[in-house]
């Protein structure tokens, strides 16, 4: 193709898509609806992601020594278990930090601060707060703990059981654990339907808007044009049809974002919607725009082959 067929393709392109009028402007909303699926679900995976990481990163197995506990023994637990392939990391804190935290977190409850005045020795022990990198392996972190050659150095409570945290909470982990499972399944195949949906839509849109100019491409077949030169104007308005699309999708989001983020970060963990889509939207932008011009160009090349046989 020629330099001034191209330029012909690109000033029929533009020509078809203002001469439609009403057509490109539904055809433009409709894929905006694609496009606008397609960035739910994408959003969506990234806040799930974000949600999933949130709970697993508040999780732990705390484990409290005896205060008459060597600080170097309490260490070389520290360093066993920090070698060991299923642990995140591992974070000391001794007799006078867990004061000092007990202090802060109490700062305004005067009864409490001054009860502890009364007590001489530091009444706290020291502890390793341990970081699986996944939830399912805290239960092989406990039995660890349990059979380590500093087992003995581990506090115990009235019952005679050591002061493991994942003992009293270890139902609790392990249904977090099934639900983060579930839950990463659900968005994946919810992302899965919800893509192929917005691409059977736009297929869809587009293919209709072409259907009204059947006749002027056979006509064009009849006096000999190529097949590339007839294709080629709806492939650029099929573009424009998904740039158009993803910049309405955008300006659509950010209102939708910050009217959803105050209220919806509680639910997200702390994470706010708003805040993200507005610190990634050169990104997210890209991600849309992109996936506008793909949609637009194939969407056109698919549905425009069907008038292409004689």
């Amino acid at each position: 193709m020629d330099q001034i067929t191209f330029k012909r393709v690109f000033k029929w392109g533009f020509i078809n898509f203002f001469r439609n009028g009403v057509v490109s402007v539904a055809t433009v909303l409709v894929m905006s609806l694609s496009i606008f699926m397609i960035g739910v679900v994408v959003m969506g995976s990234i806040f799930l992601n974000g949600v999933i990481t949130s709970l697993e990163e508040k999780v732990d197995i705390s484990v409290y020594f005896k205060q008459d506990a060597a600080e170097s023994d309490i260490l070389s637990m520290q360093k066993s278990l920090e070698g060991l392939p299923e642990v995140k990391d591992v974070k000391y804190v001794s007799r006078d930090d867990a004061l000092k935290i007990f202090t802060l977190r109490h700062q305004g409850d005067t009864v409490v601060l001054q009860s502890l005045q009364v007590v001489e020795d530091n009444p706290f022990s020291a502890s390793l707060e341990v970081r699986a990198k996944d939830t399912s392996k805290y239960e092989a972190i406990s039995k660890f703990l349990e059979n380590s050659p500093q087992a003995p150095l581990i506090a115990t409570d009235e019952s005679g059981q050591k002061k493991i945290t994942f003992r009293q909470n270890q139902a609790a982990i392990e249904k977090l654990a099934s639900i983060l499972s579930t839950a990463r399944l659900m968005g994946f195949v919810a992302s899965l339907i919800l893509a192929l949906i917005a691409i059977l839509v736009a297929y869809t849109t587009v293919r209709l808007a072409i259907y009204n100019s059947k006749e002027e491409i056979s006509v064009m077949q009849l006096v000999g044009a190529s097949h590339a030169f007839i294709r080629g104007p709806f492939l650029v308005e099929g573009v424009m049809y998904g740039l158009l699309s993803s910049i309405f999708t955008i300006a659509i989001f950010y209102p939708i974002f910050w009217w959803t983020g105050k209220k919806t970060a509680s639910i997200f963990g702390g994470l706010n919607v708003f805040s993200y889509f507005t610190a990634n939207i050169l990104e997210i932008s890209l991600i849309l725009i992109t996936t506008g011009f793909i949609l637009g160009l194939l969407s056109s090349a698919f549905a425009v082959r069907k008038y292409l046989r004689v």
